[in-house]
């Protein structure tokens, strides 16, 4: 009779041990003020990027000065625009012309319908997200620590700061942008173009010129 007791003794301790392992791999939520991603959060908010160009009198090519601010305005895009560029100008078919030889796309472009934009003026604009790092120095807590365990008030800050101020598109800490749907060797190919330094097709202009940005 005793025999079938101490097996299910033994099952019911198989069965809290599993238990136990199990909710141990479990995430455990970190008690408040332990976890340094909300002590020393990342914010992110949007700006608006713009720019005043003057379109050419004749031809496609851009004066020097406002060639290069708009190199520097659509590296800037394409580093982390999520909107399309919304165009102003009272020549709107030279614009999207001038634009395009200029390297942006016509998927990008975006003619409002309506501006005070004066000829041969024209303003670009496109919604963008920046990164509002925190700031460190917080020494309010002792350095001895406490029972609680919980990290010193500036523990962590450094490293949130730094993530913060290398981010090339904040929006990422939002939302990642959709993969391209690449298979692998075109993805390790990307990579080690990126890697080596080889220049980005996208950033070459309509000509096949490197756009460059001073």
């Amino acid at each position: 009779m005793s025999i079938p007791y101490a097996t299910n003794l033994n099952r019911f301790a198989l069965i809290g041990l599993v238990a136990a392992l199990v909710s141990s791999c479990a995430p455990q939520t970190k008690p408040e003020g332990h976890d340094i991603l909300q002590n020393h959060a990342i914010q992110v908010a949007s700006e608006q990027v713009s720019i005043a160009i003057a379109l050419p009198q004749s031809g496609l090519a851009l004066a020097a000065g406002d060639a290069n601010r708009f190199h520097r305005f659509l590296r800037d895009y394409v580093s982390r625009g999520r909107t399309v560029i919304t165009i102003e100008s009272a020549q709107p078919s030279l614009a999207r012309d001038v634009l395009l030889s200029q390297g942006l796309r016509d998927s990008e472009i975006y003619m409002a319908p309506s501006t005070t934009v004066q000829a041969p003026n024209a303003v670009l604009s496109f919604t963008a997200n920046k990164s509002i790092s925190p700031e460190c120095g917080d020494w309010s807590s002792s350095p001895v620590g406490g029972f609680d365990n919980a990290p010193h008030s500036n523990f962590g800050c450094a490293t949130q700061r730094n993530i913060g101020q290398m981010v090339v598109d904040p929006g990422d800490f939002i939302q990642a942008k959709p993969a391209e749907g690449k298979n692998a060797g075109r993805t390790d190919v990307d990579i080690f173009k990126q890697q080596s330094g080889t220049v980005r097709t996208r950033l070459l202009d309509g000509s096949g010129n490197l756009i460059t940005g001073q």
